[in-house]
């Protein structure tokens, strides 16, 4: 077995192409030092001082740390900075489920890219089958959450216009808060990044539990970018890469235990009681 090693820059050479990083495929084979160093087996490396086939450390920062990934291959920025290189926005490949979410998502692709931006999801309309990558890396299927009211809206990290996503995920955190409060076990809520090539698992569970969201009744959603470009225009929101920014539009939907879109309420504000109130009528059926 060849022996790990923690890459340290020793030479101008190296540190001059270690300062740009790049991307890189391993296959993790151990976790250590409280998940903050990744031992792994390079499969394939834009950077010429990472090798393909040769094993290494890297160490992970706290927002990306997972023991989901033991054993799984990986996709991740390798960075160097304070003297050794760095894993950041780490996305699964493979796994349990990653067959469902290639499968699922290329058909939804063919289903969807005919479709015109104006003719998106509306009430009464059933969800066609898409899969994802949640917060803690795994992939998981939209059917896993039949027999529940879903409320989903679309959001990314990194937007600063506080009365838009960060505005929408408070609600949701409330709504969250209030559904626990008279006992709505089967009300669940997904949040879909459009900034996929940023908001990695990690990034989306720090996220989440900086607005005090518990994980067990709530997903984090990213995937491929053109697959969440394909989401994006089927559930009719319309996004806009401008001066380093995503401008976009909102929606927030309640779907129904059968998977059809239930309510539909466009624009950034919502209310909080009306979404409980029509949740509750929903699973109370």
């Amino acid at each position: 077995m060849k022996p790990y090693f923690l890459i340290i820059i020793c030479s101008i050479i190296c540190c001059a192409q270690a300062v740009h990083g790049g991307k890189v495929t391993a296959l993790v084979e151990g976790i250590s030092e409280e998940n903050s160093i990744y031992e792994v087996s390079v499969i394939d490396s834009e950077i010429k001082a990472i090798e393909s086939g040769e094993k290494y450390k890297f160490r992970v920062g706290l927002g990306d740390r997972s023991d989901h990934y033991i054993g799984r291959e990986i996709q991740a920025n390798a960075v160097f900075y304070s003297n050794q290189w760095h894993l950041e926005s780490i996305f699964p490949i493979t796994g349990v489920g990653s067959k469902a979410y290639y499968d699922l998502n290329e058909k939804f692709h063919r289903m969807v890219k005919p479709m015109s931006r104006r003719n998106f999801v509306q009430e009464d309309d059933y969800i066609i089958a898409f899969s994802g990558i949640n917060q803690e890396g795994d992939f998981f299927q939209f059917k896993d959450f039949l027999g529940k009211a879903v409320v989903i809206n679309f959001i990314f990290t990194r937007c600063q216009a506080m009365e838009m996503c960060p505005a929408s995920t408070r609600r949701m955190s409330i709504l969250q808060d209030k559904a626990r409060e008279i006992g709505l076990e089967d009300l669940h809520f997904l949040s879909i990044t459009f900034d996929s090539e940023y908001d990695s698992p990690g990034i989306l569970k720090q996220y989440g539990k900086s607005y005090d969201i518990e994980f067990d009744t709530f997903t984090f959603m990213t995937a491929k970018p053109l697959w969440v470009e394909d989401l994006m225009r089927y559930f009719g929101i319309i996004t806009i890469e401008e001066d380093g920014t995503i401008n976009h539009t909102m929606a927030t939907l309640l779907i129904d235990q059968k998977g059809r879109i239930h309510y539909r309420k466009e624009g950034s504000v919502w209310k909080v009681d009306d979404f409980l109130a029509r949740a509750q009528e929903l699973l109370e059926k």
